[in-house]
């Protein structure tokens, strides 16, 4: 089991030990405030004037990603700032990648060893509505790729397929954005393969990305995992299911 705080079990439960994740709920700003001044976070000269939302999801971002780091390196990890360079990529500790999302009310980070992953990326999405599915589905995803929401890892509805295609296509950009600074459209990054648990609730992808490093094409393998958390509880709460995404570059 991967070390993991705050993220669905079904998620931790199918991630490789070596990848740390957490996750921080998006709650008030005083409390997020509080809880980052323990791992040394604070709100950087140029989001002080932010609006309440914006801070809110920088702070539970950035808790996050301490927390992973922490879980990773140990309570002796390093306690600098994890601050943006000019693509607004985080810049890690020397020997570590992650990455850091936030939304459907968490922040998210994953970390890991370089000499393990070459990049790492997050996501995690409210599903969609299926009028949301139908109308933006030809954007995001393929025939093929919705075709994976049937089979032996249990069935998805197309709300459910499009919001995992949509976030792992995300999380697959931020694996791979920070190593080759290629910007990359939804049909540039495939989803080949989903293998999963009882019902598709969580289980683990096959990705491949088109690139074009020195001008010729090339494709890159990734890897991923995903849990969709607590499908009954949110429907019957009237709020739509979570989707967490983990997606990786192997070494």
């Amino acid at each position: 089991m991967s070390t993991a705080r705050g993220v669905p079990p079904s998620l931790a439960d199918s991630l490789p030990r070596d990848i740390s994740v957490a996750a921080c709920e998006i709650g008030p700003l005083e409390e997020l405030v509080d809880e980052a001044r323990q791992l040394a976070v604070s709100l950087p000269a140029a989001l002080e004037g932010a609006i309440d939302k914006r801070r809110r999801e920088y702070l539970a971002g950035r808790i996050s990603a301490g927390y992973a780091l922490r879980q990773l390196l140990g309570p002796d990890a390093s306690e600098d700032e994890i601050v943006g360079d000019d693509d607004d990529v985080p810049r890690w500790p020397e020997g570590v990648v992650g990455s850091i999302s936030h939304g459907a009310g968490f922040g998210f980070a994953a970390v890991a060893a370089a000499d393990r992953y070459r990049g790492l990326g997050v996501d995690v999405e409210r599903v969609v509505s299926a009028q949301q599915a139908g109308r933006l589905g030809a954007r995001v995803l393929n025939e093929r790729e919705m075709s994976l929401r049937h089979g032996g890892s249990g069935d998805l509805t197309e709300a459910e397929m499009f919001t995992l295609v949509f976030s792992a296509k995300e999380s697959a950009y931020k694996a791979l954005f920070p190593r080759y600074r290629q910007v990359l459209g939804f049909s540039d990054v495939e989803l080949e393969r989903r293998d999963g648990g009882e019902a598709g609730g969580h289980g683990r992808l096959g990705l491949r990305a088109r690139l074009e490093p020195d001008g010729s094409d090339a494709a890159a393998p990734l890897v991923g995992w995903y849990a969709l958390s607590d499908r009954e509880t949110d429907t019957n709460s009237g709020e739509a299911p979570r989707v967490w995404a983990v997606v990786a570059i192997p070494a």
